[in-house]
């Protein structure tokens, strides 16, 4: 996980006036003598040293012959307090009712639990969850905009998803990938099927490993509460897939056809662009039917390269004695078998889990 840097951050500014003025009483030497030495107005010497006019290349150029100090010293001093004040100027912002609110908006509690801000309110706050999130001003902001696997049934929270979201481009921008190929993702996840008969401390580092020569970063973040998806897919880069996943159900049969789901998404619907923010149901407006068909044709691309057909059609006569040896000769873990049956109403979700496994953070 990344943590913040602790940098200094002054709540004052400091002009290079300040600079120059114990330079002109170290020196012994008057304001009008450096305007004669610079060969400038003695206004404008007066008013460089309280601060009110800036330091440009030349003048920078004459302090460097004047007292040895270089030009870079004396622009870069500018530099600082220019930034210094116009960081003042916008904490002033920052602290208007609208910026706070949208910060407390946030799962504040969870954010700093992951070392992902350490403020808990004001203008500083906003400051730190701007720099989390990558942008200037909170009006830069948007909902989220990827299509991502959630349950049909529930409402998911705009600002945990998005906290959720970018904490996975952050921890994709880790992962090292090769430029994405298609043929070399298409055999990964062919590899992938048996890598559901490991214990993920053996599986997950090596569906990483055989997902980056693609050009697909694969990262797995903690859902924030309110955060209800499953998985997201997008494009980092045009050359670069994130597929995200959660833990939130579990369940190992329900993280692996996620996974599946969203490798589906990557190779179905790269060109279509269709990574917006598909699958909320909100009060009074139904789901897209265009964009539940592309939901559906990344669920029936999971489903098929699990359980290819036509050995799904065995599913419907199968017992649960039958679940390991029919697994096996599938090379895919018995949970994705049950999981898969339940799902179909061939057993009921209270029976058969003893084969499927919950999943936890640090295996």
């Amino acid at each position: 996980m990344n943590q913040n840097r602790s940098l200094f951050v002054p709540d004052w500014a400091s002009p290079p006036g300040d600079t120059l003025a114990q330079l002109l009483e170290e020196r012994a030497m008057t304001q009008t003598e450096l305007a004669d030495r610079l060969g400038v107005s003695l206004k404008h010497v007066n008013r460089v040293v309280k601060g009110a006019a800036s330091i440009s290349a030349e003048f920078a150029l004459g302090l460097e012959k004047v007292f040895g100090a270089p030009a870079s010293f004396w622009m870069t001093r500018e530099a600082h307090y220019q930034a210094d004040r116009a960081r003042q100027e916008q904490r002033v912002s920052f602290a208007d009712a609208d910026a706070v609110d949208w910060a407390a908006s946030f799962p504040l509690k969870e954010l700093r639990k992951r070392g992902r801000i350490r403020r808990r309110e004001g203008p500083l706050l906003v400051e730190e969850l701007l720099g989390f999130f990558g942008i200037a001003d909170p009006s830069q902001w948007k909902n989220p905009q990827v299509a991502y696997r959630r349950s049909q049934k529930f409402e998911s929270d705009d600002f945990a998803l998005s906290a959720w979201l970018r904490e996975g481009e952050l921890e994709a921008a880790n992962v090292d990938c090769a430029p994405y190929d298609e043929d070399v993702f298409a055999q990964a996840l062919q590899d992938a099927r048996s890598l559901t008969r490991r214990e993920p401390q053996d599986w997950w580092p090596a569906l990483q490993e055989l997902c980056a020569p693609a050009g697909v970063a694969v990262v797995v973040v903690d859902a924030y509460t309110g955060a209800k998806a499953n998985g997201a897919t997008r494009w980092m880069a045009p050359d670069k897939a994130l597929v995200q996943l959660s833990l939130r159900h579990r369940w190992e049969d329900i993280f692996w056809f996620s996974f599946f789901h969203e490798a589906g998404h990557v190779v179905l619907h790269r060109k279509k662009d269709v990574f917006k923010d598909l699958f909320i149901e909100r009060a009074g407006r139904p789901t897209d039917p265009g964009e539940q068909s592309v939901e559906d044709e990344a669920n029936r691309f999971a489903a098929r390269l699990l359980i290819p057909p036509p050995h799904d059609r065995r599913l419907a006569s199968l017992s649960l004695n039958d679940v390991t040896a029919f697994a096996q000769m599938l090379d895919i873990s018995p949970a994705i078998v049950v999981g898969r049956m339940q799902h179909e109403g061939l057993l009921p979700y209270s029976r058969g889990n003893t084969y499927r496994q919950r999943l936890t953070f640090g295996q």
